[in-house]
């Protein structure tokens, strides 16, 4: 029986306190000021699990109105939502975007027209909603991308090239970059998304290891790109993964699309499962396996085909519909497969240790953590708890503990070996 250790990881990070107030300066500092009266102002809002998003939003519908402007809201989330109006509009809700909370017009749309044609030749496409406003405000988180590295990753420009590109816009950036690569295929359509659209700026938003808001950053349509590279760039010099390079396996107790667009971070486990993409060179993790699904991805465990076992928890909530619609989209076809499938919590950690192909339990080098976005707490079995201690960047918070089950074979103890409450 594996002997767990909780600790905590030690970085330095910044955290937002006003985030309105934060909103409020970014706008402020641009220069010319944008002027909205009489404007109707349409606001893009993605498919992300973004800290603060409602705050962030809510900022800028009230910016809009007190400028003398209309805001109306609109998704822009590529193919999430099942490629549906109703699905897009059920994604946002789960976000805590409504139109009672923002005190704003929400409006979807799952069609597309061209925009034009980029100077390569290829078609670009996008959500016809994006052109009945004056003018648009982009609003994303900038971060890693789960499946590639690149100057410009998920951000802005993605949220122009795959989010408004709607379902069929998000298919043709997905095809042109298994020929040009992500990052060119994005900056290539948000190019001619810039060209079209009457885009006021966009606002940038970066987290911190611990994801809170940390960074808000607003920019011109001419330094789009320039501010989204530097700040991916500081993003990247910040990043924090696993405490160790090498586990015989890892236990991740929820996964879900409001952690990572993949469910679980691909550059947290080391595993993309893209086609023709290396993996991470670190970590090494033989075996994984992963417990819950978050409620607020409405079914879609697109990426989960990076795992090696789920419960059957987990695999009844899937919706097979749309995490088949998001792999096909983005020919992503290796990480929308299903893994292996647990009965139990107990029946699929006791598979996972064993698989990894350790003779005894007690000897695996495992790790257990709340999700890919939260590491500043986890717990690590005996083996990492020695090879960790007296590092000044980690401290032991207590152990160690087993985990324990009821009859049914469910967890009744948490990552830190605390009584689940569910």
């Amino acid at each position: 029986m594996i002997r767990w250790y909780s600790m905590e990881q030690h970085r330095p990070c910044n955290r937002l306190d006003d985030v309105e107030k934060a909103v409020r300066e970014a706008v402020a500092q641009l220069s010319p000021l944008p002027k909205w009266e009489n404007q109707t102002v349409g606001i893009a809002v993605g498919s992300r699990g973004i800290s603060n998003l409602p705050n962030i939003i809510h900022t800028l519908v009230q910016l809009v109105k007190e400028g003398g402007g209309t805001p109306v809201l609109f998704a822009a989330m590529g193919s999430h939502g099942c490629g549906t109006a109703q699905g897009q509009r059920e994604v946002l809700a789960s976000l805590g975007i409504t139109e009672e909370s923002m005190e704003a017009e929400i409006r979807t749309c799952a069609e597309t027209v061209s925009f034009g044609r980029a100077s390569s030749g290829v078609e670009v496409f996008g959500n016809p909603l994006a052109l009945e406003f004056d003018q648009v405000i982009l609003c994303n988180r900038v971060k890693m991308h789960t499946d590639f590295s690149d100057v410009t990753e998920s951000g802005l420009l993605k949220l122009m090239a795959i989010g408004i590109g709607n379902p069929t816009g998000a298919a043709q950036v997905h095809r042109i970059a298994l020929q040009k690569g992500y990052g060119a295929a994005i900056r290539e359509a948000a190019e001619v998304h810039m060209a079209k659209l009457p885009i006021a700026f966009g606002v940038a938003i970066a987290e911190n290891w611990k994801h809170e808001t940390e960074t808000i950053r607003a920019f011109l349509p001419g330094d789009l790109l320039a501010g989204e590279k530097q700040l991916l760039s500081e993003v990247k010099a910040k990043a924090v993964k696993l405490p160790v390079d090498e586990l015989d396996t890892l236990l991740i107790w929820e996964a879900g699309k409001n952690i990572s667009g993949t469910c679980v971070d691909t550059k947290v486990i080391g595993r993309l499962g893209m086609a023709g993409q290396p993996d991470p060179p670190t970590p090494k993790i033989k075996t994984i396996a992963a417990l819950r699904f978050t409620e607020v991805s409405h079914g879609n465990a697109m990426g989960m085909g990076v795992v090696d076992l789920i419960t059957r928890k987990f695999f009844d909530q899937i919706r097979l519909e749309d995490t088949g619609l998001t792999g096909m989209t983005s020919n992503c076809l290796l990480q929308a497969k299903i893994p292996c499938v647990a009965p139990t919590d107990q029946l699929a950690i006791e598979t996972a240790i064993r698989a990894s192909g350790v003779e005894k339990e007690e000897d695996a080098k495992a790790a257990f953590i709340e999700n890919t976005n939260a590491l500043a707490r986890i717990a690590v079995s005996e083996p990492v708890y020695e090879a960790m201690k007296g590092r000044e960047d980690i401290t032991c918070l207590g152990g160690p503990f087993t985990l324990t089950f009821d009859g049914a074979g469910n967890l009744k103890t948490n990552w830190l070996g605390e009584e689940i409450k569910e």
